[in-house]
This record gives C-alpha cells, sequence and structure tokens, in this order.
C-alpha cells in the first residue's frame, strides 16, 4: 500500500539527493552544450576550508539562523497565548495574523523592498516625519544593517505559522491543570513554567526544528532585496550555493555547498529532537 508513496519519494527527494553528492565529486562544468565531468573525489569539500567567502557565509547563516529562531518563537508564543486569552479569541485577531503568511514569498520580498527604500519607502517616512532621524537611512546599502532588515522582514513572514502551531498546542492543554495549579497556589509564571511549557514540549520541539530548517533556506529575501550585498553582507549558504552554480556555473563546488546545508540541516535536527524530546511523556511535577 506504500509502495507507491515510496517510489515517488525516492524519485522526487533521494535521486536529487544521490545525485548531487556524486556531482559534488566532480569537477562539473558545461561545455560544448554538456556537462564536462571529471572526477576529483573530496577536492570540492577541501576547498571549502580555504575558500573565505564560504566561512563568511557560515558564519552569517549561523547567526541568521539562532536569532531568527529566538525571536520568532519567543514572539509567536506570546502571540498564541494572547490569542488562547479569552479577549482575543475572536476571528478577527486570527485573520489578521495570516495576513503576512498568506502573502507570496516573492510579493513579500517586493513589498518589503518598498518599504525600506532610501528615497519613497515607508519606513524612513515615518522616521523622518515624526523626527526620529534627520535624513533617510539606507537600509539595504549598509553592511552592519542589512542583514538585520533581511531579519526582520524574515521574522515578520515566520512569526504566523509558529503562532498558529503554538496556538493548537495551547487549546489542547486540559484547564484542569491550571485550576489545579491555581488551587495549590501557583502564580502566573509558576503557572507558566510548570504547566504551559510542560504541555507545549511537542509544539515547540516542532516550532523550533521547523523554522530552524527554514532560515537556512531563506533565499527570495536576498535575491529580491539585497543579491548577498553590500559587500557579501547579506550572503548565506543558501544564496552562496545558488550564486556558485547558476553565477559561476561552477556545478561541482556549488553541489558541495548545497550537501553542506544538507548535512547541516540534518544534523542539527537530529540534535533538537534528542534534546527536545518532540511527544515524550511528560514527567509529573508539582508546582512549586
Amino acid at each position: 500500500m506504500v509502495l507507491p508513496a515510496m517510489l515517488v519519494l525516492i524519485a522526487v527527494v533521494g535521486y536529487p539527493i544521490v545525485r548531487t553528492f556524486w556531482l559534488s565529486l566532480h569537477q562539473a562544468e558545461l561545455g560544448g552544450g554538456s556537462m564536462q565531468l571529471e572526477w576529483i573525489g573530496l577536492g570540492n569539500y577541501a576547498q571549502l576550508l580555504t575558500d573565505s567567502t564560504f566561512h563568511v557565509a557560515v558564519r552569517q547563516s549561523l547567526y541568521f539562523s539562532v536569532v531568527e529562531v529566538v525571536v520568532v518563537v519567543a514572539l509567536a508564543l506570546a502571540i498564541a497565548m494572547l490569542l488562547n486569552h479569552p479577549r482575543g479569541q475572536a476571528p478577527v485577531f486570527r485573520v489578521i495574523l495570516l495576513v503576512p503568511w498568506a502573502i507570496a514569498p516573492v510579493a513579500n520580498a517586493i513589498l518589503w523592498k518598498y518599504i525600506y527604500n532610501t528615497n519613497y519607502g515607508v519606513l524612513n517616512a515615518l522616521l523622518v516625519g515624526s523626527g526620529v532621524a534627520d535624513r533617510p537611512v539606507n537600509w539595504l546599502g549598509l553592511p552592519d544593517l542589512a542583514l538585520r532588515m533581511l531579519l526582520l522582514a524574515d521574522i515578520w513572514k515566520s512569526i504566523p505559522f509558529i503562532a498558529l502551531l503554538l496556538l493548537a498546542g495551547l487549546q489542547n492543554i486540559p484547564s484542569y491543570l491550571y485550576k489545579a495549579a491555581r488551587i495549590d497556589g501557583a502564580n502566573g509564571w509558576q503557572q507558566f513554567r510548570f504547566v504551559t511549557l510542560p504541555g507545549l514540549r511537542t509544539p515547540l520541539a516542532l516550532a523550533v526544528i521547523l523554522q530552524t530548517i527554514w532560515s537556512f533556506k531563506v533565499f527570495d529575501l536576498i535575491y529580491v532585496l539585497t543579491k548577498a550585498g553590500p559587500a557579501d553582507a547579506t550572503l548565506l549558504l543558501n544564496f552562496l550555493a545558488y550564486r556558485v552554480t547558476f553565477g559561476f556555473l561552477d556545478f561541482g563546488y556549488g553541489a558541495a555547498i548545497a550537501n553542506v546545508i544538507f548535512f547541516a540541516m540534518l544534523v542539527i535536527a537530529i540534535i533538537l529532537v534528542k534534546v527536545m524530546r518532540p511527544g515524550a511523556p511528560r514527567a509529573a511535577r508539582g508546582v512549586a
């Protein structure tokens, strides 16, 4: 019964993974209308160790991923708790929350491109008009600001789904646990620590794992807003793999970078599953 689905997965997922790994073991270039392959073994992976551009992309990708995961999960949890409150359960609030998530990725990137525009962007208009800034700021043209602006745009896009995921988890926590905690004298913080967080073990683990993977896959924002500039200040691993493969036409080295991303995400996901143990039975605890 599952054989057709397995065959589809092998064709759609398994074959590209094997093919990409095989390609990364070659010096692969286009020539004469065909791909010219020359076996070099682990030469492409050895090149990664000395490639300063790759090292920059790794550092910036780690920074981007850690900051995004922490901020997105924290804000999404706060929003989910507000929506779970009796005063926040009106359907209109959930509709408003879904707006950023419902926008297509490229449309979202174009929207933020107009917001950040130096000459007629909404952000500069607000800051200059209110007297917060003396003159317009080149948000995407300054190396110190560009990556943070990308983070802001991606956080805005990512929060709704994670918030809905955590909201579903909050609604599955039995209300009698909170009643028992209040009877035992637990204050709001203690209820959050000993009832809410344990009850959200699985949703929180899924949120962290999914957001970590998605943060490494950011491409559309970089492509539309900065093209990895200025001076590679917004260069992340995913865009580096694209630039090397389709910009420099170095398919073997690009495949090696893509494989590093794949195995890094796989290892990180396994570690997070081991540490956070989604679905593990919750240990009985007294409310302190």
